[in-house]
């Protein structure tokens, strides 16, 4: 068996009842909504190992925040007290999240003094008005920026 996770109990407390057949159910508090009917003895050992399944799922739905789906199901009012209360915890098996790269924040960041492209002026000598009130040669990067982001043909 592999070693427990970080998110699977350790332990479990299970309550079993003795139906009118004579068969045992097992329930446990971890997991609200569950429950396995052992009519043998060899299906104790399977209650068993099918409680430690259902109470790693529990704990793991509980770390990411979600409603652990059998709980989910079952009416609110059926729920024991504190039965399921998420967590916001990341996972242990889930890589932590990227530090934010300053340098790229900043590329994203649009400059204060950009302006649109539609509010460029052609001027009649082939040179062109930035927004601003600067004048362009018609070969600078400036300028082959506009014409290109407009789709004009140079």
């Amino acid at each position: 068996m592999p070693a427990r996770r970080a998110h699977e109990p350790a332990e479990l407390t299970l309550t079993v009842r003795r139906l009118d057949d004579g068969a045992l159910r097992f329930t446990t508090p971890a997991c609200p909504g569950w429950a396995f009917t052992a009519r043998r003895p060899q299906q104790i050992g399977e209650a068993l190992a099918r409680a430690y399944t259902e109470a790693a799922c529990a704990a793991y739905a509980r770390l990411r925040g979600v409603a652990y789906d059998v709980a989910a199901m079952t009416d609110e009012e059926e729920l024991p007290a504190g039965a399921y209360r998420p967590s916001t915890r990341r996972h242990p098996a889930e890589p932590e999240p990227a530090r934010e790269d300053e340098v790229a924040k900043r590329r994203r960041v649009k400059h204060p003094r950009t302006h649109p492209p539609e509010e460029w002026v052609e001027l009649g000598d082939g040179y062109w008005r930035s927004p601003g009130g600067s004048r362009y040669r018609p070969d600078s990067r400036q300028v082959q920026t506009v014409v290109a982001s407009l789709g004009l043909s140079r």
